[in-house]
Order: structure tokens, then C-alpha cells, then sequence
């Protein structure tokens, strides 16, 4: 089995591989040149292009310096021209703002889809691809060339730094990045590895004694704030960029999940099923004692009705004091009969009611801890193997034999004696594993983080294997077996999104008060 899963793993990691690369060949669609046109007596001049994106049905953003030219002269007209599709489509300005650099374009006709902007923070090191329309690439290409619909260029590299001054000193979040880019790269967009925008390009700095390039953009967080005071709802989103291995790993806690939540239904059809058994072995039960109840009564009348009558005396005569004394009739045939049957069908029952004892209440779970174990227990930090940035300090707990803790939190057991109890925390995107090794004398508490994408499917395993919340240790022992085998259903059920090291751990070692 562990051999078959890791080939799955093996070959959804190899498919999950180019799925980055995909989102960002999608994501080129999207990417438009922006071309400034001049109207003269001689003619139509090509006179400066930039780049930029679709964020809207026929809306584009590209930078405010890259339009800024319309705005300050006459006779010049904005085109956006698309990767694909007829050509140069006329477009005008609707939102400008050279605070953050930023202008929103609006054109007519069809309208290639639409990017969607992540709302993740960047970090340093990250990967990103940039695209857009560099000179660069249109050294010495005549200007009809330009306004034709051609792909747009490419380039790689990672978030060198994140500064919240753009190179022009004005206030704006920016990312520092090491894509290729140079003069009408402006406006165009910059993704993750997954096809989201995270910044627009608006800069490009060099060094001023090594002359390292380095491409700036500014953030996505300005880009949606932009869009939201010109009244355009941007498509967002929160979800997390995830590499091949990541996504490989979320597709195997999908099918553990999966797993899970068909062995609880097989478990629910199953207890059905023995439900439906138990009802109708008592029906056959009652209805053959009845059956036997009612041959053995007729067998009795039909006995009754063929016994001969005893012949009257021929005469009488005169009674001894001795005959004068009655003696014991014996039973009759059919009270014989009768009395056979009704015995037949006790034991009938009995036998059934024997047979169904299993199956009606299940064996009691033995007690969790042995009677040396259970106790209060005096608990002290273990300072080396203790990892985590608040304080701690010594404590002290009591058990049951039943896995109650201080009477209020149930525990269960697992395959190696070890007692565990794991909780969700939706608000701080937990989840905590506290555990006790009776045997060692160990209590535990590790906490895992739960990104937004587990965070859900979390929530949802909780929700399918409900537990109480606390114990009852006053209740009967079919009960508290109850609640332990749903608490160890819980425990089971969340485990599967306990992934690699804890980022906090607290021990302490533990000992029996006498």
C-alpha cells in the first residue's frame, strides 16, 4: 500500500509539475500592448508604447505615465492592441491617478479575460514572472508591426526585496524583483507562479555603482485599492500559490479525507444493516414461539376431543370412608401439550435474545488507564524540548481510569496506549495536539498552522466527526465508552492535517502524586 501511494505520488507530482506554467500561459491572453497614436496633417504616427492587462470586461490598467502624453497634447489617441484577435482597438481613460501611477483604459469590442489579482503578501525569494511589451524585443521593428496582435514577452526571476518606497521617493508599497524588463514593460503585469497578478511594473532601477538592474512594481494591494475607488470589482483571491510538492501533498490529504468520510458512511450503512438484522431475527424470534404456541394448543384440543369418556357405574354401592377421600386427578393431554409448547417458545426466545447479546450492546471498552496510573499528576517544563515564545510554567492535571481530564476534557486512546485530544482553532487557524503517555510520564502540547486552503477542509472533518466537548465522568461506562470512541473518531479525523513540524511545542514530564 505505502508502495502504491507513493507512485501516485510520484505521478501527480509529475503532471502537477507544468501546472504553473500553464496558469501562466493562460494568463498571456490577458496581457495587451498599449500604443499612443498622433493625428498630424502627414499622417498617423506611432508615438510611444507601454504595456498592461485585462482586470475587467474591456477595462485595462496600465500606468498613469504611460497614457500621460494623451493628456497633455492634442491629436493623440490611445489603442490597446491584444495578443489576439483583429488589431488595434481605440480605447480612452477612465481612472487616472499619477499618485500611484495608475490609469484605467476602457475599449470596445470582445475582450480577451480577465486576470485575477492575489491578495497573498509577497515575500522575498518567491517566484515571479513578468510579462509585457519590452523595447527590447521591437528593436528595429516599423511601427505597423507594433499595432498587430503578437504575443507577449516573458521573463522570470524571484522578489529580490519588498520596500514601501517606490524609486521615485513617493510613498507606494513596491516589489523589487530580478525579471528582465526595460522601457514599455510599464503596466504590464506581475504573477505568481500560479498566473495571479501581484504587482504592475512600473520602474526600472539600476545600482549606481555595479548597474544592477532590478525591475519595481507596484503592489497588488494598490492596484485593487485603485480599482475599488474607480468602482470596478476586481477578480481576487486568497489562495496561496502552492509548488508541485504542495499540491501533491493537498491532493493526498484530499483522498485521505475522501477515505475517511466513506468509512464513516460504510460504518453508518453498517450499523443500518445490523439494526435491521437485530429486528428481523426478534420478529422471526416472536413469530416461531407464537407458531409453536398455537401448533402445541391445537395438537392439544384435537388430543382432547378423541380421549374416550369413562362408562357410568352399573350400579351403586355404598362408599368406603377410605373412597370417600378425593385423590390427585393427573394433568390432562392437554395441559401436557400446551405446557411443552409454551416451553419450547421461552426457550426459543432465550436462545435468540443469547445470540443477539452481541450484536444489541458491544463489549465495554476496558478502562483507558490502570488504577496506578489515574490520579493528579504534578507536571514540570521541560525547558530542552520545549520550543515555543510565550511563557510556561509547571502544572498539574488529574485523570480518570476513563481518560478525563480534570473531569471536564475526554482523551482516547490510540494503538500505542498514548492518550490524545486534538482541537480545532477556526480563529487562530490551528490545531493543537495534546497528548499523554501514561507510561513515560510525558504530556504534550503541539501546535500546527493550518493554511487558508486546509484551514476549510479542516473545519469540515471536524464537522463529520462530531465529539463532545467535554466528558462525563459521572455517567454510566457504556456512555463514557461512547464518548471516547468519538472523541478517538475526532482525533483520527483531524490528523490527517498534521503535516510536517510543529511550530510550537510544550513538554512536560509528569509524575503520580502518592
Amino acid at each position: 500500500m505505502r508502495t502504491l501511494a507513493a507512485l501516485c505520488a510520484f505521478i501527480w507530482a509529475a503532471i502537477a509539475a507544468p501546472a504553473a506554467a500553464q496558469s501562466v500561459d493562460l494568463a498571456e491572453a490577458s496581457a495587451v500592448r498599449v500604443a499612443l497614436i498622433a493625428d498630424t496633417f502627414r499622417g498617423r504616427y506611432l508615438v510611444g508604447t507601454g504595456s498592461g492587462f485585462v482586470v475587467a470586461p474591456n477595462l485595462v490598467v496600465t500606468n498613469a505615465h504611460v497614457v500621460a502624453p494623451q493628456r497633455q497634447y492634442q491629436g493623440i489617441t490611445i489603442a490597446v492592441v491584444p495578443p489576439q484577435g483583429s488589431g488595434l482597438r481605440t480605447a480612452r481613460i477612465v481612472r487616472y491617478s499619477p499618485t500611484n501611477d495608475l490609469a484605467l483604459l476602457r475599449f470596445d469590442g470582445e475582450s480577451p479575460p480577465a486576470l485575477s489579482i492575489s491578495q497573498i503578501a509577497p515575500r522575498a525569494g518567491d517566484a515571479i514572472v513578468a510579462l509585457g511589451y519590452p523595447d527590447m524585443d521591437d528593436i528595429d521593428r516599423p511601427a505597423v508591426e507594433l499595432v498587430r496582435p503578437t504575443a507577449p514577452s516573458r521573463s522570470s526571476g524571484s522578489i529580490a526585496s519588498l520596500r514601501d518606497r517606490a524609486p521615485t521617493g513617493d510613498p507606494i508599497p513596491t516589489i523589487n524583483h530580478e525579471a528582465v524588463i526595460s522601457s514599455g514593460s510599464s503596466g504590464g503585469p506581475l504573477l505568481d507562479q500560479c498566473g495571479r497578478v501581484i504587482g504592475v511594473n512600473t520602474w526600472h532601477a539600476r545600482g549606481r555603482d555595479t548597474l544592477e538592474g532590478r525591475g519595481v512594481a507596484t503592489r497588488a494591494e494598490q492596484l485593487v485599492q485603485f480599482l475599488s475607488d474607480a468602482g470596478v470589482p476586481p477578480s481576487v483571491t486568497d489562495r496561496r500559490c502552492l509548488s508541485a510538492v504542495e499540491v501533491a501533498q493537498a491532493e493526498r490529504d484530499a483522498a485521505v479525507a475522501a477515505a475517511q468520510a466513506q468509512n464513516r458512511a460504510l460504518e453508518a450503512k453498517l450499523e443500518r444493516a445490523e439494526s435491521l438484522m437485530r429486528t428481523t431475527l426478534i420478529a422471526v424470534a416472536a413469530g416461531g414461539a407464537a407458531l409453536i404456541a398455537l401448533i402445541g394448543g391445537g395438537l392439544g384440543y384435537l388430543l382432547l376431543r378423541r380421549r374416550p369418556r369413562s362408562p357410568p357405574p352399573s350400579e351403586p354401592h355404598a362408599q368406603t370412608p377410605y373412597e370417600q377421600t378425593p385423590r390427585a386427578r393427573p394433568p390432562s393431554r392437554m395441559t401436557l401439550v400446551i405446557g411443552g409448547a409454551a416451553l419450547a417458545a421461552i426457550l426459543v426466545v432465550l436462545a435468540i435474545i443469547f445470540v443477539l447479546g452481541p450484536l444489541r450492546s458491544p463489549p465495554e471498552a476496558p478502562p483507558a488507564l490502570g488504577a496506578r496510573d489515574a490520579g493528579v499528576q504534578t507536571c514540570a517544563v521541560d525547558r530542552s524540548q520545549t520550543q515555543t515564545e510565550d511563557a510556561v510554567d509547571d502544572t498539574s492535571f488529574s485523570i480518570d481510569a476513563n481518560a478525563c481530564v480534570n473531569g471536564r476534557t475526554q482523551y482516547a486512546a490510540d494503538n500505542a496506549g498514548v492518550l490524545r485530544r486534538i482541537l480545532l482553532s477556526p480563529q487562530q487557524q490551528t490545531l493543537d495536539v495534546l497528548s499523554f503517555n501514561p507510561r513515560s510520564g510525558d504530556f504534550r502540547r503541539e501546535r500546527y498552522a493550518l493554511d487558508k486552503s486546509t484551514l476549510p477542509q479542516a473545519t469540515e472533518a471536524a464537522d463529520d466527526a462530531p465529539a463532545p466537548s467535554g466528558c462525563a465522568p459521572h455517567a454510566d461506562a457504556r456512555s463514557r465508552a461512547e464518548t471516547a470512541r468519538q472523541v478517538a473518531r475526532r482525533n483520527a479525523a483531524l490528523s490527517a492535517f498534521v503535516q510536517g513540524e510543529p511550530q510550537e511545542r510544550v513538554v512536560w514530564r509528569c509524575r503520580r502524586e502518592p
